[in-house]
């Protein structure tokens, strides 16, 4: 039978490739919700090939593990809605006496070359009623920046900015004090608060030189906003601990951060939709 040969032939030759290949680097990855916090890139692992040895009734049965799918809780579940919401904006303006409070968060700029920034919370908030999702909170999230930026200085100067979606979970499961926050090294006190990086800009503008910048940039759900995984692996809480969070209401607070500089104008602002399992 031929087979046999080229079998073996292609099992020596996949030991040599897998023999001589280069060790793989692993990335700088910004510290997000959204991202593992620990993350890893694994090396392929070459098995033998000999599917006669397990019965379909077998691999059939076979849970999906981590390493299989990465999220074994949420697999193969369906998608849950949740809410959406939009975000008062946040303005920087060299005159806040006609701003409307209603409508927005005004910022003084500071004159060049200093910079400005801000940190705003409240800005949108969606309540979700207990058991509203299983094991996941999932996003997709727009922001919406427009930037004018100029520079009266007698030199080449940077033009900045940077934005950040702030989110506040609130959860009774959290008011246990014996339950401390890593990030901070405190207990919780009711409140996960987290951050995604929406986008940041790094320029030099010329002296006298007016530059005008207005883009939305869509980022979606990867690991989350927060998932089970990530309270119990991350957070230090216990498997029991981490599904009650799950079978609780909880408030999504939104807020905003960021810094401008050579800023005349800016204005900022994102919409969000969750969605769960």
């Amino acid at each position: 039978m031929k087979w046999i040969p080229l079998v073996a032939a292609l099992a020596v030759s996949v030991a040599s490739l897998a023999a001589g290949a280069a060790p793989a680097r692993t990335p700088a990855l910004e510290k997000s919700p959204d991202l593992l916090r620990a993350p890893q890139l694994r090396k392929p692992t070459l098995r033998a090939a000999s599917p006669l040895l397990l019965s379909p009734s077998a691999t059939a049965a076979a849970a999906p593990t981590v390493d299989d799918v990465g999220d074994a809780d949420s697999f193969g579940r369906n998608v849950t809605y949740l809410g959406l919401a939009q975000t008062l904006s946040v303005a920087v303006v060299d005159d806040c006496s006609a701003s409307d409070p209603t409508l927005e968060r005004c910022i003084l700029a500071n004159p060049a070359p200093a910079t400005t920034s801000f940190n705003e919370a409240d800005l949108a908030a969606i309540n979700l009623p207990a058991k509203a999702t299983k094991s996941l909170m999932c996003f997709a999230l727009t922001p919406i920046v427009q930037v004018q930026w100029e520079n009266t200085l007698a030199t080449p100067s940077t033009a900045r900015f940077s934005g950040r979606a702030l989110i506040s979970i609130d959860n009774e499961v959290l008011d246990d004090p014996a339950l401390i926050n890593p990030d901070t090294g405190l207990p919780f006190g009711g409140v996960l608060s987290l951050s995604l990086s929406t986008y940041t800009d790094l320029h030099t503008l010329q002296p006298g030189e007016i530059d005008f910048k207005t883009f939305q940039l869509s980022r979606s759900c990867i690991a989350g906003i927060i998932s089970k995984r990530v309270l119990v692996d991350t957070y230090g809480l216990t498997d029991t601990q981490a599904n009650q969070f799950f079978k609780k209401p909880m408030t999504i607070t939104f807020g905003a951060s960021g810094t401008f500089g050579l800023t005349s104008f800016a204005n900022y602002l994102y919409g969000i939709r969750l969605y769960g399992d």
